[in-house]
């Protein structure tokens, strides 16, 4: 069986990872969430990453439809610039 990141076997030995964590007792709870990094830390902060996108872009859409309904074109050019980041 291949073990990457793609196969069954993976996905199961994360879950098996998860739940052991989970039944162990509150002090291991404890030492877990005042770790640095934790084996789910890079994916917690993927998922992190992932939504605040998502935010940055819904309310870089609704900025540049106000934009257009107030016709600013100099808020507008901003928003669709390189750097619009800089522009929320």
């Amino acid at each position: 069986m291949k073990n990457d990141k793609n196969s069954n076997y993976y996905k199961q030995e994360v879950n098996l990872n998860m739940y052991m964590d989970a039944i162990h007792d509150t002090d291991n709870t404890e030492l877990i969430l005042l770790r640095e990094k934790t084996r789910y830390t890079d994916g917690a902060n993927k998922i992190i990453q992932k939504v605040q996108n998502e935010f940055l872009e819904k309310r870089r859409v609704e900025e540049i439809d106000l934009a257009l309904a107030n016709k600013d074109k100099e808020r507008f050019m901003k928003l669709t610039s390189e750097n619009w980041k800089d522009a929320l």
